[in-house]
């Protein structure tokens, strides 16, 4: 395979070097370029930043609305039924195929350097496992671009919608990669038989968890502890995830704490939700105590929200505003956790620039890490295993 040789590029902002890139893995690292090869294809970045490809944790790529006419949203009241409502009308409504929808909207996010990705795929009795199937076509179709990891989700509910049970069984047969639960108290009204059926599944198909869990105060902190016995019971630690976690947002410190050592013991890693109305956790606690995190694009685009891009150096950018991050450590903090920090809370392989690491790559313009989160500038170049796939926002070649 050809070698890649990125010149004057600055890893993670620091002094320029050279980074040799062959078969989709680093090949080297060094201070001057190395001797020329037949075939090298030279890229000199300018002394650009170069980090590590973007982690999307938790998007809703079949939901999106991307690259359809602008849709007119009109529901005020930000409930739960609400939103089931809006989901609902937007499947009856849509024509355009799910795989066609989602492609654009993945290729923008692969667009915006994000190399790997976990989308959440809808399962409910009104759409069966179209969702499902088209995610996991277009994991296929896309594998050059971005590794895409599908969750079979219960957007509707599990115990509240007879019948999806069954449907999120036959998606794991299909090869979902990880079973999703929704508000197994708020949603399902009966918490310990939704748990029931979701370990139950995971377990008997040895796949990865995901819950999201809106519930906040003390019912939310009850919740963490039952999944976390759940999680070490079946020995799943490393395997679970929980998204949109309300009740982190604004705990006591001693309670944030306690909820941050039962998250760690039990090896459950958070997505953490930037939400216009709702408060960011402590992430920098949650880090000392050990709690694995990545961010996420969420739903971008749907009927139910005209917000989201699918822009993880975005959302980065605005989980460090809403914390109020003023220090470059806390900045690139924010962005850690955008890259390597969630790279690690979902069990993708290192990429720190280090020989036989992934050559999953973003280069852009830039004098230092912390100010291309607080404006992010477009992404030059977006390497994914060793390929230039995408230049300043659009993908390239036959991407």
């Amino acid at each position: 395979m050809t070698r890649i040789l990125l010149t004057n590029a600055r890893l993670d902002g620091g002094e320029p070097r050279t980074v040799a890139v062959r078969d989709g893995v680093i090949d080297a690292v060094t201070d001057q370029p190395p001797a020329p090869e037949p075939g090298d294809h030279v890229e000199d970045l300018a002394g650009q930043i170069v980090v590590p490809g973007f982690v999307d944790g938790h998007c809703h790529a079949d939901k999106s609305l991307w690259g359809e006419p602008w849709a007119r949203r009109t529901s005020e009241v930000i409930s739960m039924d609400q939103m089931f409502e809006d989901t609902v009308a937007q499947w009856a409504a849509t024509t355009t195929p799910v795989a066609t929808r989602a492609r654009a909207f993945l290729g923008a996010c692969v667009a915006a350097g994000s190399t790997s990705i976990r989308t959440f795929a809808d399962v409910a009795p009104e759409i069966g496992l179209e969702g499902v199937e088209a995610m996991l076509q277009l994991r296929q179709d896309m594998r050059h671009l971005t590794d895409l990891t599908v969750v079979a989700f219960p957007q509707l509910g599990i115990l509240r919608k007879p019948g999806t049970e069954v449907l999120l069984e036959e998606a794991l047969k299909l090869g979902a990669h990880a079973i999703g639960g929704l508000d197994p108290a708020g949603v399902d009204g009966d918490a310990i038989a939704q748990l029931d059926i979701v370990f139950g599944l995971a377990a008997k198909y040895g796949v990865a968890v995901d819950f999201h869990m809106h519930e906040d105060g003390e019912l939310g902190w009850w919740l963490i502890r039952r999944i976390a016995e759940r999680t070490k019971a079946l020995g799943l630690q490393g395997k679970v995830c929980l998204c949109d976690v309300f009740s982190l947002a604004d705990p006591t410190p001693q309670r944030l704490r306690e909820m941050g050592d039962t998250l760690a013991e039990a090896g459950i890693a958070v997505a953490v939700g930037v939400h216009g109305l709702l408060p960011v956790p402590d992430v920098r606690t949650l880090h000392g105590l050990g709690v694995k995190m990545c961010l996420g694009s969420d739903s971008s685009r749907s009927l139910w929200s005209p917000w989201g891009d699918g822009d993880m150096l975005s959302r980065a950018m605005f989980m460090a505003y809403k914390c109020y991050f003023r220090r470059d450590e806390d900045l690139e903090f924010a962005l850690r956790i955008a890259t390597t920090l969630g790279r690690d809370a979902l069990g993708w392989p290192r990429a720190d620039f280090r020989p036989g690491d992934p050559a999953d790559l973003v280069a852009l313009p830039g004098q230092a890490l912390g100010e291309v989160v607080v404006s992010p500038p477009k992404r030059s170049l977006v390497m994914k295993a060793g390929r230039i796939v995408a230049r300043y926002g659009k993908l390239v070649g036959n991407s």
